[in-house]
Parts: C-alpha cells; sequence; structure tokens
C-alpha cells in the first residue's frame, strides 16, 4: 500500500501534530476487521478515517459504518467510499459522549479504529457504562500498560492484547510502536455477585460524593439488586468502617488509589 502516492496525489501533507500516521500495511488491516467479526447486522463506529482504508475494509462486511474525520483535506477521498459509510468532517468528541454514567446503548454496535493517540484516554471514559459487542482499537504500545493500571479502565476492561505493531508499519513513522488491542468488557457485577466491581463502579459514577458516603450507598444499593435484601445505613457504614480502608480515602472524592483500595478489601455481603 503506498501511502505517500496517495498523499502525494492529494496534495495532502501528514501533520504528526494532529496525530495523522497511516497504517501501510494490509494484512494488519485485514487482521483488525477480522478480530472485529463484523457482519451484515453490525453497525461500527470509526473514528478517524483518513485514507480510508480501514472504512472501505468494515464496510464490506458491516451494514453500516460510521466514520469521523476532523481534517477536511481527506474529504475527496473519503467521499469515494461505499454507499453504506456516513462519513461526519468533525470532532467525534460530542458523538461519542454518554451523558452520564449509567449503563446504555448507542447507534453503534461496535467500535473499530486507529484512533488518534491524543484522543485515547478520553475516548476509554465514554466506553466506560457503553453497552457493545465489541471494540477492536490500534493504540500506543505504552497505551495497553496505562489501561491495566488505571483504577477506573480496569473497573470496566481487561484489553486482550491481539498484535504488536511495528511504528515502522506507519507512514509517517511515529515515536512509539503500537497495539491492536481487543477491549473486553468486564461482566455485570450484579450478575456475578462481584461486590468489590459494582462498588469500583459506583464509586466511579459518584465521583462527586466523598468515597465513605457512595460505599456505603454502593453496599446497600447491590444488596438489594444482587440479592433482593435490605441493609441499613448502620450496617453499610460498619462494613465500610470495618473494612480497613485509610480515613482519608474514605473522606475525599475519589482518585485512582481508592479503586486498587477497594479490590483489597474481602467484602462479606452473601
Amino acid at each position: 500500500m503506498d501511502i505517500k502516492t496517495i498523499l502525494d496525489k492529494y496534495g495532502i501533507k501528514p501533520d504528526p501534530q494532529k496525530d495523522q500516521f497511516f497504517l501501510t500495511d494490509e494484512e494488519i488491516i485485514e487482521k483488525t476487521v477480522k478480530v472485529a467479526d463484523i457482519n451484515e447486522d453490525d453497525t461500527v463506529l470509526e473514528i478517524g478515517a483518513g485514507l480510508g482504508n480501514l472504512t472501505t475494509e468494515l464496510a464490506k462486511k458491516a451494514k453500516r459504518v460510521i466514520s469521523f474525520e476532523i481534517d477536511r483535506a481527506f474529504e475527496p477521498i473519503l467521499s469515494q467510499l461505499p454507499k453504506n459509510v456516513e462519513t461526519h468532517f468533525e470532532n467525534a468528541w460530542e458523538y461519542v459522549q454518554l451523558h452520564g454514567k449509567w449503563r446504555k446503548t448507542k447507534e453503534y454496535n461496535k467500535v473499530v479504529a486507529n484512533i488518534p493517540y491524543s484522543f485515547a484516554e478520553q475516548l476509554l471514559h465514554n466506553f466506560t457504562f457503553l453497552m457493545y459487542d465489541k471494540i477492536v482499537l490500534l493504540v500506543p504500545k505504552k497505551f495497553l500498560g496505562s489501561v491495566k493500571r488505571h483504577g477506573i479502565f480496569s473497573s470496566f476492561f481487561e484489553p486482550k492484547l491481539i498484535l504488536e505493531v511495528d511504528r515502522t508499519k506507519f507512514f509517517p513513522v511515529p515515536r512509539t510502536d503500537s497495539v491492536l488491542i481487543d477491549l473486553v468488557k468486564l461482566p455485570d457485577p450484579l450478575k456475578n455477585r462481584d461486590l468489590a466491581l459494582f462498588l469500583r463502579q459506583y464509586v466511579y459514577q459518584h465521583e462527586d460524593q466523598k468515597v465513605r458516603n457512595s460505599l456505603m450507598e454502593g453496599i446497600i444499593t447491590y444488596k438489594w439488586l444482587a440479592l433482593e435484601e435490605t441493609m441499613t445505613k448502620n450496617e453499610a457504614r460498619k462494613m465500610v468502617k470495618d473494612s480497613g480502608i485509610d480515613l482519608n480515602l474514605l473522606e475525599t472524592q475519589p482518585g485512582d488509589k481508592i479503586y486498587e483500595e477497594i479490590s483489597r478489601v474481602k467484602w462479606m455481603v452473601d
């Protein structure tokens, strides 16, 4: 795939400051689509269409592709995409926002993208409570580690490494290698009777509260939703007190440390 020739033909000069790095290996594009398991019932979201190489392959399999590209310099190329591709020349930020931290669906059920590096962390925050079938992303290699260590992201996803992609597979060549990941959603903690995971997600939903209060509310809520049993505030307060979580963490709004602490505790409500 001669990316440079295509760019020269349309007079496009890639801007690394805009994360404009184009995948040159067709086999990796094919692998991406295969891992996403696209079928004729899927509506796929793609962010950062660029030259449309991935978009074209997605369109061959999907019912509909909703594609975003912020740079209108690519419009002459992307205007040639198949009719089942809906292209938006704007920032995808407003479109992907969930506007509230509770489980919800959107018009797309899968996300497949070589996402702009600067947009990766913002994007994942908007996938936390999204109900989806598959998310396959090409991201910086170092970002994979940060997802695993991130208190919030690790409360919702298990990033499965599919493929390591050397930086030389892009034009222009970026400063870092990339990885193809399958962002596997963690099971519903209510169905799995996983109180620790439920509390991590609940605390994230209530970031404006002190941790002590959101933990108490979360325990009571879990008891009712998972077990159909009631618990008093005093009982929940005692559980939080007996948890051994540092008082300084309990009396503040949640930071990264609290998610690790919640997982450490052996909660007993069943």
